[in-house]
């Protein structure tokens, strides 16, 4: 049984991975590989808001202290909040429990190692294995392990982040929705008491995370911004790795565009050029635009894995995926939605009254994007049809990427185009290629 996608696992609460019985057993597994790796500092668990999680982190903590392991809980903190905590601290390694942007119905884990970093693949690939081969027990031990509440979490992120960064020159009005998620708390405290700063959907109540707010709502976010009087406005996800924004004059602003400003931003500051890793969603116009500057985008597969390990491995200045996940080396192990949010302000500060000016004078391309049903055991090489499909069309100044989902039994058709829409064409192709390849 396939158990972890690129960021941990998720479904409905009370079903396959989520019932008291796989957390058991999940847990057990992890014991298993904490002590075949010898690792002997404890775990640390962080949840966001949703009300499952209360017991879900219950389940985990009192199976792994009944296995002899050490456990140190920091309750309601962002995911990149417990990444940095792991950093700055002596841990084995993180268990956050979340289903991110996703519904209160639904949770999931997600496992960092000891620096913040996402899980190694092959610890990953070790605990599935155990999990579906292994007959998981509890151990004979001498002693179980000890649980410790950590204190002040979310206020030691908060200033290791914010000390980069200063907004004393800031002028505008800013909403900040955080979904009712693992942010309410952190955003509540240190930003209610500045004018500058508008703050909604901070009354987690276990059952409103991502209820009609947050990041994946962009046209409520640019609404109620308006409706406040505010300039800009900023939401982030359940768990607090990603930010979307808005703009009172510009509107829904596209996440490519901002990355180029931040781009532009960072390369005054380091006067260099800069490269930027993204996935192969991002849209056409991020590569355009960076090209005028002599900059470059990089490219990935989907995944915020996939993403920062890459920026690791070519010392890339910062990554982010399209959906609003950012990642910056030098401030944080993960994608951080806070990091984000306070280099906007900083874009903000710098481009003054043109921000708005500076966003319309870059290039984004019209997108069209369409799921293609297929059969679960469905055997197709989304690269091999891609490349079939642009060669046959000849297709120029167009970007076409085709992708298998990781859950679904569904082919993920994205294209980009300026002016000369060629869908209808590619849509043809694609279903005669399926036609020939599974003869249908």
């Amino acid at each position: 049984m396939k158990i972890f996608g690129s960021d941990g696992f998720r479904c409905e609460y009370g079903s396959k991975f989520m019932t008291p019985e796989f957390l058991t057993r999940f847990s057990l597994a992890l014991s298993k590989t904490i002590n075949n790796l010898e690792l002997k500092n404890p775990v640390l668990i962080a949840r966001d808001t949703r009300q499952s999680g209360i017991e879900i982190e219950k389940i985990i903590l009192e199976t792994l202290i009944n296995c002899g392991i050490s456990v140190s809980t920091a309750e309601v903190l962002p995911t990149p909040g417990l990444s940095k905590i792991l950093e700055k601290g002596k841990f084995s390694m993180g268990i956050m429990i979340t289903a991110s942007h996703n519904p209160h119905t639904d949770n999931g884990i997600k496992l960092l190692n000891e620096t913040g970093l996402k899980l190694e693949e092959e610890i990953e690939k070790g605990i599935e294995f155990k999990i579906n081969h292994n007959d998981l027990s509890f151990p004979e031990i001498t002693s179980k392990g000890k649980k410790n509440i950590l204190k002040n979490c979310n206020e030691k992120y908060f200033k290791e982040i914010s000390k980069c960064f200063l907004f004393k020159s800031l002028k505008d009005k800013i909403l900040i929705d955080c979904s009712n998620g693992a942010f309410s708390f952190l955003i509540t405290k240190f930003f209610q008491d500045d004018k500058r700063f508008i703050i909604i959907n901070n009354e987690p109540n276990g059952g409103n995370i991502n209820l009609n707010c947050g990041a994946l709502e962009p046209n409520y976010l640019l609404k109620i911004t308006k409706k406040n009087d505010c300039q800009f406005g900023v939401a982030f996800d359940g768990d607090g790795d990603r930010a979307i924004f808005v703009s009172g004059k510009y509107g829904i602003i596209e996440t490519e565009k901002i990355a180029f400003l931040f781009s532009q931003f960072l390369a005054q500051k380091n006067d260099e050029n800069m490269t930027i890793v993204s996935t192969e969603i991002c849209n056409l116009g991020l590569i355009n635009n960076l090209e005028n500057t002599n900059g470059t985008v990089v490219e990935t597969s989907v995944g915020d894995r996939h993403v920062i390990n890459k920026v690791k491995e070519i010392d890339a200045h910062f990554g982010f995926e399209p959906s609003g996940h950012f990642y910056f080396p030098l401030l944080n192990n993960s994608m951080d939605g806070l990091c984000t949010f306070f280099y906007f302000l900083e874009a903000i500060v710098k481009y003054s009254e043109y921000f708005e000016n500076e966003l319309n004078k870059l290039i984004h391309y019209k997108r069209v994007k369409r799921d293609i049903e297929i059969k679960e055991n469905d055997i197709l090489d989304p690269n091999k049809i891609c490349n079939e499909i642009k060669s046959s069309l000849k297709l120029q100044n167009e970007k076409l990427v085709i992708r298998k989902s990781m859950w679904d039994p569904v082919l993920r058709i994205y294209y980009d185009y300026m002016n000369v829409n060629n869908f209808e064409k590619i849509e043809k192709k694609l279903s005669n290629i399926l036609i020939n390849e599974l003869k249908l």
